[in-house]
């Protein structure tokens, strides 16, 4: 417990932040990259590709009404002050701005929504891969909330895919996979995900990798606070004890 304890008390001292962003697990930190902690996510920054190479957050089943519209206030990050993306580089690159964290899973949160639109938590994606793949694995993710006090989740771009294609003036770059880990605490179990960008079909279980393998693909130690132990068990196994069927 006391490696946890010496991981999130800097989240509080740094960002004056409440209780639910404490709760955040941190993976490891990034060469030549900039820690940001928001309300409800924080994020390992990467001015070579516009975009972060981890977003950490967690998903509790306090989230409600998710049908819930909110109209979409891109803007920068008044936390980077390095390069960044601008809307205009989405204008003709036939990528929508996809979030690494939904407005839906922090809007418990005072303030927190405002922040998952900052170019910063965006990345561009396939509309149908977007639509048929990632949303539903958040959605899935939620569901898998019902009966537990929370998931924590990572995601991001698999960088170690480049060189990429870039878009607008800025030169965001393209990521060809995204991944997903997921770890309850409560079950001492985890899962991951990789997808490929553009993908449409599949079923959502097809994906699915052990944590092992997400950070052999990426460099990233994605939950180091947690007990060496349990680490070890939990990224190497491949958990069969998820339930797909929830989301049909």
């Amino acid at each position: 417990m006391k490696r946890i304890f010496t991981v999130l008390v800097p989240i509080l001292v740094l960002s004056g932040l409440n209780a639910q962003m404490a709760d955040i697990l941190l993976p490891s930190e990034m060469d030549r990259e900039k820690t940001v902690h928001h309300k409800g996510f924080s994020f390992s920054y990467n001015t070579s590709y516009l975009m972060p190479s981890w977003v950490s957050y967690k998903v509790t089943k306090a989230q409600i009404n998710t049908t819930e519209k909110i109209k979409a206030k891109y803007k920068p990050d008044p936390m980077i002050n390095t390069r960044s993306a601008s809307k205009k580089d989405y204008k003709q690159g036939g990528y929508i701005m996809a979030q690494f964290v939904n407005y839906l899973d922090v809007k418990q949160i005072p303030g927190a929504v405002e922040e998952t639109f900052y170019l910063s938590n965006i990345a561009p994606m396939k509309l149908a891969y977007y639509n048929h793949i990632w949303l539903k694995t958040e959605n899935l993710i939620r569901l898998w909330t019902t009966n537990n006090s929370g998931l924590y989740v990572v995601c991001g771009p698999i960088l170690a895919d480049s060189p990429f294609p870039t878009i607008g003036d800025n030169k965001v770059s393209v990521p060809k996979r995204f991944y997903k880990a997921v770890y309850d605490p409560e079950n001492q179990k985890a899962i991951g995900f990789i997808f490929k960008n553009g993908t449409s079909s599949g079923t959502l279980k097809s994906y699915a990798v052990t944590i092992d393998e997400i950070e052999k693909e990426t460099g990233i130690d994605l939950f180091p606070s947690v007990d060496d132990e349990t680490e070890k068990k939990i990224e190497a196994e491949l958990n069969e004890d998820w339930n797909f069927e929830v989301l049909e």
